[in-house]
């Protein structure tokens, strides 16, 4: 138990002198015993890497294709479609959030690189399964292919990475990447379609199975390709990194101590909260309910897409099918970047301008939810409708990277990104196993709607419970306040201890922090002395990173 335990705290490793400077070049490769390769021709920026967690996304979209494939592998294995394919679905859709929530404290401890390596590894060989699942018509390596693709470890290294790189534009940053990633998904579900020749929007489609055998071998060569040469740009900021006069953990320099101090005690000291705190928290449990029922509407409408336009809205071009998807990949763009500059132009607290974002996009599918059933004879309104209802859904997800990252650090951002993933694939497998036994008719569909409007109603209702107030958050027992009053607050005794053993910090006790002496309101909550422990870092050779 104690090394399950171990397992799930934050352990940062620091960068020897070789790395540090083999790091200054955008392409750096470990070859063992302290020694890096490099092409000394680019210098490396952070919009270089920008760039490559971006690709990386990219390509990580292509686990959600198989929708374009499940009926035509059927076609293609057993003559006729009895959704046994699904199931590969069903069961690729759990690895990624398997191997997504358990990815965040590997990524840390090892780094995004050698993360990198690891995930490009798996995913080349269950590319390589699955092609050979379709050259030999054996549906058991296709399962073992998509049991075996890492496509969670990718996406947790890509997105807590540059949220490392981007304290200043954590919303941007974090709203382009997830967009890439629906872009991926878009284009390779589009891909597939062209291979096999099946239109996206066509009403009534004619599986034969032609063109399954160039599928994996294409789409695999060009995935593991892109994800090398991503996997040498990749890397975490140096320990004096500064960017716009702020470090990694958006503290402003001048405020933040030691270099490595922060490396060793920042989570301790500052957040005073480890990981496996940040995970079991109601704030954490609420954001989770309320995430949930921000995505579903992806969840349920985008494997209906085709038949919801159709036959509903009465749409009968694919460009009209595709307007669907430019929504929802609207939304990925608007919502952070709306967030960023709330934060830039009222300076506020940035967990609380996410919060309030989040919970707009809430509000706004209520009131979408609320309005749509009684709407379905109206195909216009019902378009609008739906929009606003897929823009909201696909800004909560593009969102949620940075408002985690804002909440329990950039540390812990990738674990809880991970583990608050997991409600997206939990989501999708549910979702797609009913839906693969529904018959789709208006009545269905306002089943859904009806249940998605309470699931929306109750994450509002959690959001106002996800504190973004330090003050109640890192109070030693639970406390909530509202409109600057103290309304529940419910203290903790613990026994009181004499010292703290090294065995305790491996058990993971609870240390009870004594609330520091008012120092003016200017030092806000850092635990730090600005004048005593203070420095700025001014060296003007890291500054050339950013």
């Amino acid at each position: 138990m104690g090394g399950v335990c171990s397992y799930w705290t934050v352990v940062v490793p620091t960068k020897s002198p070789a790395e540090a400077m083999a790091e200054q070049w955008l392409f750096a490769l470990p070859m063992g015993n302290n020694f890096f390769a490099r092409l000394d021709c680019i210098r490396f920026h952070r919009g270089w890497l920008f760039l490559a967690c971006c690709l990386v996304q990219f390509c990580s979209g292509f686990i959600y294709s198989f929708m374009m494939l499940a009926d035509s592998l059927d076609v293609y294995f057993y003559g006729k479609v009895t959704k046994a394919s699904s199931r590969v679905m069903l069961l690729a859709y759990v690895c990624l959030g398997v191997s997504a929530a358990l990815a965040g404290p590997f990524v840390e401890r090892r780094g995004p690189r050698y993360a990198m390596v690891v995930g490009t590894v798996v995913v080349a060989w269950g590319q390589v399964l699955s092609q050979l699942a379709i050259s030999y018509k054996t549906p058991l390596l296709l399962l073992l292919g998509y049991f075996i693709s890492c496509f969670g470890l990718l996406l947790i290294a890509s997105i807590a990475t540059v949220q490392k790189w981007y304290p200043d534009m954590r919303g941007a940053a974090s709203g382009l990447c997830i967009f890439s990633f629906g872009v991926g998904n878009g284009a390779f579900i589009k891909a597939t379609s062209m291979l096999l020749n099946v239109p996206v929007g066509a009403i009534t489609v004619v599986l034969t199975g032609q063109g399954m055998t160039k599928v994996f071998w294409t789409t695999g060569v060009f995935i593991v390709g892109v994800l090398v040469v991503c996997t040498l740009v990749l890397r975490t900021p140096p320990v004096s990194y500064t960017v716009k006069g702020k470090d990694i953990h958006n503290v402003d320099t001048h405020r933040a101590p030691n270099p490595s101090l922060v490396q060793d005690e920042y989570l301790n000291v500052v957040k005073a909260m480890t990981l496996l705190q940040c995970i079991v928290s109601t704030d954490f449990f609420c954001l989770y309910v309320a995430f949930t029922a921000n995505i579903m509407p992806i969840l349920i409408f985008l494997p209906e897409i085709r038949q919801f336009a159709i036959q509903i809205i009465g749409m009968q071009t694919q460009d009209q099918v595709n307007s669907f998807f430019v929504n929802i990949y609207g939304g990925r763009l608007a919502a952070p970047l709306l967030s960023d500059l709330i934060i830039r132009v009222s300076y506020a607290n940035p967990a609380y301008a996410r919060k309030l974002m989040f919970l707009g996009l809430l509000v706004l599918q209520c009131l979408a939810l609320i309005f749509l059933p009684s709407q379905l004879h109206n195909p216009i309104a019902v378009q609008r409708l739906a929009s606003v209802l897929t823009s909201a859904a696909g800004g909560g997800l593009a969102l949620i990277p940075c408002f985690i990252t804002d909440m329990f650090g950039v540390y812990n951002a990738g674990t809880m990104y991970g583990v608050i993933w997991t409600c997206w694939t939990l989501g999708a497998v549910v979702s797609g196993y009913f839906l693969s036994n529904q018959l789709f008719s208006v009545e269905s569909v306002c089943d859904q709607l009806y249940w998605m409007l309470i699931l929306t109603g109750v994450g509002c209702g959690m959001m106002i419970f996800v504190r973004t107030n330090s003050m109640d958050r890192f109070f030693c027992g639970y406390q909530f306040s509202a409109f600057g009053k103290v309304l529940v607050q419910v203290p903790f005794q613990l026994p009181p201890r004499d010292t703290i053993l090294d065995l305790d910090r491996e058990n993971h006790s609870v240390v009870t922090m004594l609330t520091p002496t008012s120092q003016g309101s200017d030092r806000g909550l850092i635990l730090w002395n600005a004048e005593t422990d203070g420095k700025d870092h001014e060296n003007q050779a890291q500054r050339d990173f950013s």
